[in-house]
């Protein structure tokens, strides 16, 4: 008899369900019956009444899975007992599923109150359309409990306390697939208690690819769009989601693909991602105007392996009715790889389709080896110092090397004029601005001349300079030092076009030299270096125009 009253005194009132020992929840979260708010309260109020009858009012904590409103119904009610509810909400991201910060807060506030006594109970409610998300918490809870030792199985037994058809009512995608990721999650405590959960990991999440094309055009073929979405990994203190990828619906981004011709479908996304992430694809019609879910993943980046997430047909949350419509050999490769905080930041700051445009650019470039480039860069720019050191400055190639025609040999001096102009304004002002020496031309180290030829060159090079800078040198004597002084006139206009003629003209003769393209970084050592390179130029200019040249 005392048996009989002990389990007559355990079962639950009416209108509660025991899922296991202590833990209660109302019957009416198994139905698709809707209680108005006017129903609702009595509704309520009578099942509390008994359980104060029979236990202490200390003895319950509830949790609510609440819905959009603001002035939640179910919090006032059992505020009339004196008993607080902690609220959840129904859904991330149209997921019913939580985050695993609120999973941990759920299943470790439950596993503290019960084991505080065998008299403690929990009263769980959901409330319209919330049966699916219920589920996966009662599912989650049993396993962090080790109440069940089987993700599917825990998860089943739940399902079975509704009639079935429940969760297709209230979820147009089968949402099995992203819970059992999640309870998977939960299953991993008992390997590491102290370690779990894991930190937030933030990673860049580089590229999607589709292996197999869905019908979802009724052609064999789909146009599919990505969507990404979560916190900003770069507001730590912003809980909310982001949009943090999605594809352009235009033209230039969206394509059809279709089953005969294609075989993989790539999404180059490169955003940062951490903590809770749902991605979903979804297929455009012709017009980009209606849209079908192909399909949905949500998952925790704190638990990528080897910074890949694979995923078969029966691992993502599809429409009910269109599991056929996938290949069987589909398959979901997510790609992630270390965070670079610089590059993710920049990129962060891009607009989705500026972030597909850089894409399509990289792509195009990353069979080039940069690495080699870099090199040579490095090798020339030491090359140039020893050139600078050699040639005094200057820099020289052959003329038969390099000239293909009058008109390019003349072209070339005045690229070399305004190039030296240039250099020597940041040679006279000793300033800390950045110098020139790192530019080279690398048919000027090839074939550079024998230094027996080095003191002419210099003085024509010289020559040239000095007609070409539009500075105002410094005035040497006219009768020895000044290049310029066997040129007739020079204060006229005439005999200045008559000298830069003679220059041109004497470039086209039959030397071994012109001047290079590259400028120099040697800076003159004092003035009395500048005028024995003079000297030396009027001696050169009047030893070369003692002779009237040959024209080629």
């Amino acid at each position: 008899m005392s048996l009989f009253r002990r389990l007559f005194h355990r079962r639950p009132p009416q209108g509660l369900v025991e899922i296991s020992d202590n833990i209660f929840v109302f019957n009416h979260c198994f139905s698709t019956d809707f209680f108005e708010e006017d129903e609702l309260k009595p509704y309520i109020g009578g099942i509390l009444k008994q359980l104060i009858g029979r236990y202490s009012i200390d003895s319950f904590m509830v949790f609510n899975f609440e819905g959009s409103k603001k002035d939640n119904q179910i919090a006032c009610i059992f505020s009339d007992f004196d008993m607080s509810v902690m609220g959840y909400p129904r859904n991330y991201e149209g997921c019913p599923l939580l985050t695993m910060e609120m999973i941990h807060h759920f299943v470790r506030s439950s596993e503290s109150w019960l084991s505080l006594g065998q008299d403690n109970f929990l009263l769980i409610h959901s409330e319209q359309g919330g049966w699916p998300i219920l589920a996966f918490a009662l599912a989650a809870l049993l396993l962090y409990l080790r109440r069940y030792n089987n993700e599917r199985k825990a998860l089943e037994m739940v399902y079975k306390q509704a009639p079935p058809g429940l969760v297709e009512h209230f979820s147009p995608l089968n949402p099995a697939p992203s819970q059992m990721r999640y309870l998977k999650y939960v299953s991993r405590r008992h390997m590491s208690p102290e370690q779990w959960p894991p930190a937030d990991r933030m990673i860049n999440l580089n590229c999607v690819i589709i292996r197999g094309v869905p019908n979802f055009d009724g052609k064999g073929g789909c146009r599919p769009i990505l969507q990404i979405y979560g916190p900003d990994p770069f507001a730590p203190n912003d809980k909310s989601t982001k949009v943090l990828f999605s594809t352009p619906k235009t033209s230039d981004s969206v394509q059809l693909y279709t089953q005969e011709d294609s075989e993989i479908i790539k999404f180059n996304a490169r955003c940062p991602v951490q903590g809770d992430v749902v991605m979903e694809c979804i297929s455009l019609d012709e017009n980009f105007e209606h849209e079908v879910m192909v399909f949905r993943v949500m998952f925790n980046t704190a638990f990528i392996e080897d910074d890949l997430l694979l995923l078969d047909r029966d691992q993502i949350d599809i429409l009910w009715d269109t599991k056929l419509r996938f290949p069987v050999d589909f398959r979901v490769e997510v790609i992630f790889s270390e965070m670079d905080t610089i590059t993710s930041l920049n990129s962060s700051q891009l607009s989705s389709e500026d972030k597909e445009n850089f894409s399509r650019v990289e792509d195009a470039f990353s069979h080039l080896d940069w690495s080699t480039k870099s090199d040579d860069v490095t090798t020339n720019a030491t090359e140039q110092n020893g050139s600078n050191n050699e040639h005094d400055g200057f820099d020289a190639v052959s003329l038969q090397e390099t000239e293909s025609s009058n008109s390019t040999s003349e072209h070339s001096l005045l690229g070399t004029r305004s190039v030296q102009v240039i250099q020597m304004e940041t040679e006279h002002n000793h300033s800390s601005a950045p110098t020139f020496d790192i530019v080279k031309d690398p048919v000027a180290d090839t074939h550079s001349l024998p230094e027996t030829d080095s003191l002419a060159l210099k003085s024509q090079e010289h020559k040239l300079f000095e007609d070409s800078s539009p500075r105002e040198l410094p005035k040497l004597d006219t009768t020895k030092n000044n290049p310029n002084s066997d040129l007739p006139s020079a204060n006229s206009r005439d005999s200045e076009a008559a000298g830069d003629a003679a220059v041109a003209e004497w470039s086209d003769t039959n030397t071994d030299t012109f001047l290079s393209d590259t400028p120099s970084s040697s800076s003159p050592s004092s003035p009395q270096k500048f005028d024995e390179d003079s000297m030396e130029a009027g001696i050169v200019e009047i030893q070369t125009q003692t002779a009237e040249p040959q024209r080629c």
